[in-house]
């Protein structure tokens, strides 16, 4: 059996983004909204003051008409979570992503800290956890 590697990829050495791939196949729907397993984490000792921003790929895009539910995804580096991609299905028909199929990608991003007051200093839950 061909196993899929679930580590984020760069496939060129200029790729700002490194491919996540569909974890298992799925199905949406015309106008339904799913979470699609990529398989992949957060890397351990991802440097402080960088997260990880998840884009869809523009070929999931334009060719099967997926839209990134939320646009921008934000991945913490406290996040412990399987890094999943909330697809919307915008068809009249049911699109298949098949696994192993790169979906979307991730860019590391620095940013800066102590702008803004902390909450809390540790995270209490996963996905969607700070609503």
């Amino acid at each position: 059996m061909n196993q899929i590697n679930m580590t984020p990829t760069h496939q060129t050495s200029g790729s700002a983004g490194a491919d996540l791939v569909c974890a298992n196949t799925v199905t949406i729907q015309p106008n339904e909204t799913v979470l699609v397993s990529t398989g992949a984490y957060v890397p351990s000792g991802l440097p402080k003051g960088i997260t990880l921003l998840l884009f869809p790929r523009s070929s999931v895009a334009l060719k099967k008409r997926l839209l990134l539910a939320n646009s921008v995804g934000v991945i913490d580096s406290d996040f412990s979570d399987e890094i999943k991609c909330m697809y919307t299905n915008l068809n009249t028909v049911a699109v298949t992503l098949v696994k192993g199929e790169r979906i979307a990608q991730l860019v590391p991003m620095q940013y800066v800290s102590g702008v803004f007051p902390v909450s809390s200093s540790e995270r209490k839950g996963g996905f969607g956890s700070t609503l």
